[in-house]
């Protein structure tokens, strides 16, 4: 039997430097936005949309995509185009709030 779609990926979490909030990543689809009903909830910045991007998780690793939002998707500076792997240490940018991706 193959179980290359269900390898766990290793606990990890979005860290918001500014203010030390930590935002687990322990959902299949972690929903990033302004809008309460995300699973991480960005309220307090009008640059980020509702419904912004998103973080999977997919055969132990962490991927980021964006969901049409209006300003974009940053991955260490670089605008996201399409779906991408991420790595311990990337900076998410939504908005203007920059996320540090870290692993456990």
């Amino acid at each position: 039997m193959d179980n290359s779609n269900s390898i766990p990926a290793k606990p990890a979490f979005l860290l918001n430097k500014l203010t030390n909030e930590r935002f687990p990543l322990n959902q299949s689809v972690s929903k990033i936005g302004r809008d309460q009903t995300n699973n991480i909830p960005i309220t307090n910045d009008h640059y980020i949309s509702r419904h912004h991007a998103w973080v999977l998780q997919m055969q132990g690793s962490y991927w980021v995509e964006d969901l049409g939002s209006t300003n974009g998707t940053m991955i260490n500076g670089e605008l996201l185009s399409e779906r991408r792997q991420i790595s311990p240490g990337d900076k998410l940018t939504f908005g203007k709030t920059e996320l540090i991706f870290i692993t456990e």
